[in-house]
């Protein structure tokens, strides 16, 4: 096995695991009942989150913009029926309207452009009664613009984002850095999405919010030995909540 598809593979299981012990749970403490339900993953990415949900009865389609992960998705989903495709929901045919039980972005929707546009194309792919799943790490919190990904050991500090001029200036002005981190490091500025502003969405696309769970310690970071911590009333505090939380998952109904 190369190191490139053996960095998948650790990234694949990382992915499998906040699914399979964490997005799991929460969606069956929301009521969400999974065994036989219909699923599209919308940014897959290697599709270890999507496998874990086919192990539970779940029938999931997953669908990313990079060819190159749904490559590795479809190398490493084993014997599941799981259909693995690449997409560009701006551009390419729509989900056929009304057919999921259950669509899931998972730290996807912070980098999408013209987010009304999308919330109304996941909407018409939901079935009347579906429900759709969108976590994000809020961009006020301390690595909300993905810095971690940048090279320059200054620009990865927390909260580095929230210097003057850092995203507008100092990022783009970085030399021997990856410019698809560039890009997204900086796009991540100029959408800034945060919990209120994400809820202002959902409400102006008329979907309703039926579940959140918010963390101080997010469980994308298993992957770094921590336990999750559910930051509780504190997500509500104006401006700290926006601040000490690491990830938030949120589940929206298209019913009004």
């Amino acid at each position: 096995m190369t190191a490139a598809m053996d960095h998948a593979r650790t990234y694949w299981e990382y992915q499998y695991r906040v699914a399979r012990e964490h997005m799991a749970p929460l969606l069956e403490r929301w009521g969400v009942t999974l065994a036989g339900c219909s699923l599209l993953d919308v940014g897959c990415g290697s599709g270890g989150g999507t496998c874990a949900m086919a192990d539970l009865g779940v029938r999931c389609t997953g669908y990313d913009v990079n060819s190159r992960l749904i490559d590795e998705a479809n190398a490493l989903k084993g014997e599941r029926t799981v259909v693995f495709s690449a997409a560009d929901l701006y551009r390419d045919e729509p989900p056929e309207a009304g057919t999921y039980d259950l669509v899931v972005l998972h730290d996807v929707f912070e980098h999408l452009d013209r987010k009304d546009e999308m919330m109304e194309k996941l909407r018409r792919a939901m079935r009347p009664d579906g429900r759709l799943l969108i976590t994000f790490p809020p961009y006020y919190s301390a690595y909300g613009a993905h810095q971690q990904h940048l090279r320059a050991p200054f620009a990865r500090l927390p909260f580095f984002h929230l210097l003057p001029f850092a995203i507008s200036w100092i990022v783009p002005s970085l030399r021997n850095e990856d410019p698809y981190v560039i890009d997204e490091v900086t796009k991540l500025g100029r959408h800034r999405m945060g919990m209120r502003k994400f809820e202002a969405i959902a409400r102006r696309t008329g979907m309703t919010i039926v579940g959140k769970e918010a963390y101080v310690v997010s469980p994308n970071h298993i992957r770094f030995g921590l336990k999750p911590l559910p930051a509780g009333p504190l997500a509500e505090v104006p401006v700290l909540g926006e601040i000490v939380c690491t990830g938030v998952v949120y589940l929206l109904s298209g019913k009004p």
